[in-house]
């Protein structure tokens, strides 16, 4: 390398001296020029020359390397840039820009990935990373080759970059590539059970605007309704919340040939159905010395509005020829209860209630609940009710509510026997496993108080929870069409809240019960349960029965595939999956499903997948840099080196800016001139000004 040559002092006094020798000599010159002395400048060049031999300047001669500037590469390698054609697309882009820059021996290159995670393309915390590793003084800019999908870039993004360094955006072009998407414009996340909630989507499909396509709707894995929309306009969806809890929504617009992906072409939401208030029919058909405990429980929770009605007089017995409006108070309204109201009630409680005959109007004996009524709260069952039966002694005889149209919904029939002794209900093995008396599983190994009688019954559908003596049925419950039954097989269940004989779990397992008929999720028995940890998906499944059990998975690209699961307890059967990919994996075993969700439900990466210089092209213009599109079959733009203070970037070019940093590998030193030289001028001047003077 050449030598660049350099002047250094090495002052031959104290500074100070040297400074305030000089000072008075510039001051006697001014002075002797105010004086009109024509000697003045021979004065002023002699002090100059004899404070240069006093500096004692010298030439410094250095070896200098050069420092080559620094690139920043950033490779878009998040989801997006891995559909269709856009990897070889980029990896052309790529290569074809390192070539260029390898030209420039003054230049290193530091390349970078930008990644994907649950809130889409993360550009800017790599470009962060990246730049506190490199020399900001010698960055001579940064370049992204990108589709310019970039979901984490803040407000004033070219803070981010050193002063005069240009951000440079490549931006993958992808002229081809189609993407129909849908997205909701409203997704409420709470709803009433049994009202309706509002869904406002809308399907994307660039270029295609104004054409229809077809949305299929989803709920609860099942389907509701399929009907066309207008690309580019907002539609309007209603779905009633069918259950109290998670109610999954799954909205998906009919993919069509060459799209990029169809794993935007589905968005799932979740929302939480909660009950405002429960609105429940008691009656009770005599009175009895339990019959306030029914009340006495539902009473106790707030969100419970409560109808209770007691037939307090047994008609035809101590007043055989009362008619019923002459029996009571206030008339039984039935017509208002079982025809006009009844879908109006979340459950129905009947309480040792008897079908019986009051004299009519006319004289002839007609049931306090007609054949017609008790038909429409079978109907009511099958159509998404709840029914809950505390039945007595009369369960058993001829006036038993069996021996009506609601024996097509109930799951025990009575063999007309009644037990009465004295024993401990006890929970059997599903009552064990199932989750409305699971938790008292094991409670003070279940020595509860006795009862004292039991309807005997054949238990024709549905599941026996708790038993008697004899493995006799005491709590059974069924699902009935869309609807649930639950039936107590005695009349004793009130010594528990009278806490009789130590009493036993009467608030909180009737409580639970009365929450299962209602359709509380968290108290099925049969069902999936998914959670993601990481890349892994844990699958639980949780049965009533012993059975091998194997769970389908559906998974984000919409490929399935059939998972065994193993037993860990008895009614519980686990298996883990990696789950890599991020989406909605909906798992089904039977009628059993669930939607599980990885990173997001609806992917950030996946929102717009159409490439675009709009957002960093606002960064690229701050700095200086270029933000250009580039085809596929386009080249790249030119690369030029400017100067810090210059222009960046121009018409199909883009600047590296040229720092010329450099290091000193070695320094010698030599005087500038003689020492005396310097002395010998002064003298000269000194001379010349005294001659001057004289003349």
């Amino acid at each position: 390398m050449p030598e660049i040559p350099n002047i250094a002092f090495d002052p031959l006094v104290s500074d100070w001296l040297i400074i305030l020798l000089g000072s008075m000599g510039f001051i006697a010159a001014i002075l002797a020029g105010f004086g009109r002395l024509r000697s003045f400048l021979f004065r002023l060049l002699a002090m100059i020359a004899l404070c240069a031999a006093l500096l004692n300047p010298q030439t410094v001669e250095e070896d200098r390397e050069p420092l080559k500037d620094e690139v920043l590469i950033l490779k878009d390698e998040s989801e997006s840039q891995r559909l269709g054609n856009r990897a070889a697309y980029s990896d052309r882009i790529y290569n074809e820009l390192i070539e260029k820059l390898g030209q420039d021996s003054g230049l290193e290159v530091t390349t970078a990935t930008i990644g994907t995670d649950i809130n889409g393309t993360q550009l800017t915390q790599n470009l962060i990373e990246n730049l506190g590793n490199l020399p900001q003084n010698r960055l001579a800019g940064v370049i992204a080759i990108t589709d310019g999908q970039v979901h984490d870039l803040p407000e004033d993004a070219a803070s981010l970059l050193p002063d005069n360094v240009p951000f440079h955006s490549l931006i993958v072009d992808d002229p081809n590539g189609r993407d129909r998407r849908i997205r909701a414009i409203v997704a409420p996340r709470f709803g009433l059970v049994g009202e309706q909630s509002e869904f406002i989507v809308r399907v994307d499909d660039p270029g295609f605007e104004g054409e229809r396509a077809r949305i299929e709707i989803k709920l609860n894995g099942e389907i509701k309704a399929r009907f066309p929309a207008i690309i580019g306009d907002q539609v309007s969806i209603p779905l009633n919340v069918e259950k109290r809890g998670i109610n999954t929504i799954e909205l998906t617009v009919e993919p069509v040939e060459g799209e990029l992906t169809i794993k935007n072409n589905l968005f799932v939401s979740e929302l939480s159905g909660i009950r405002d208030r429960m609105r429940v029919l008691l009656v009770t058909g005599e009175p009895h010395r339990g019959g306030r405990a029914w009340r006495n429980l539902l009473k106790s929770d707030p969100a419970v509005d409560l109808v209770h009605f007691t037939i307090l007089t047994n008609p035809g017995t101590k007043f055989p020829n009362a008619r019923e409006h002459e029996l009571s108070l206030i008339r039984f309204p039935t017509r208002q209860l079982f025809e006009e109201k009844l879908d109006e009630f979340d459950l129905i409680i009947f309480d040792q209630f008897t079908r019986r005959q009051v004299p009519g109007r006319s004289g002839r004996a007609t049931p306090i609940l007609l054949p017609y009524y008790l038909q429409n709260i079978a109907n009511y069952v099958e159509n998404g009710g709840a029914l809950l039966i505390a039945t007595g002694p009369s369960f058993a005889g001829d006036n038993s509510l069996f021996r009506s149209a609601l024996a097509a919904v109930l799951p025990a029939r009575p063999t007309g026997e009644i037990a009465q002794y004295g024993f401990k209900p006890r929970l059997n093995d599903k009552g064990e496993r199932h989750p409305v008396t699971a938790p008292f599983r094991g409670s003070d190994d279940q020595n509860w108080g006795r009862w004292f009688r039991i309807i005997e019954s054949n238990v024709v559908s549905g599941d026996i929870l708790m038993e008697g003596p004899g493995a006799e049925p005491l709590l059974v419950i069924e699902r009935v069409g869309d609807g649930r039954v639950g039936m107590v097989m005695s009349d004793q269940a009130w010594l528990w809240a009278r806490n009789f004989d130590n009493g036993g779990p009467y608030q909180e397992m009737f409580r639970r019960l009365a929450h299962w008929l209602l359709g509380e999720p968290d108290l099925d028995a049969e069902k999936i349960i998914a959670r993601a940890e990481g890349e892994t998906l844990t699958i639980e499944r949780r049965t009533l029965t012993d059975t091998p059990q194997k769970v389908i998975v559906q998974l984000p690209d919409g490929s399935a595939e059939t998972i065994d699961l193993d037993k860990i307890s008895n009614g519980v059967y686990r298996a883990q999956i990696p789950a890599d990919e991020q989406g909605a994996y909906r798992l089904s075993a039977g009628d059993v499903n669930t939607v599980a969700a990885i990173g997001a439900l609806n992917p950030t990466e996946y929102s717009n997948l159409k490439p675009t210089v709009d957002i960093l092209g606002q960064l690229s213009s701050d700095t200086g840099g270029l933000a250009q599109a580039i085809k596929p079959d386009q080249s790249l733009p030119d690369i030029r080196r400017v100067k810090a203070t210059g222009q960046m970037s121009g018409d199909n070019w883009i600047g590296l800016v040229a720092h010329n940093d450099y290091v000193t590998r070695t320094s010698r030193r030599a005087p500038l001139a003689p020492g005396l030289l310097f002395f010998v001028l002064a003298l000269l001047f000194t001379a010349l000004a005294w001659r001057r003077e004289g003349q």
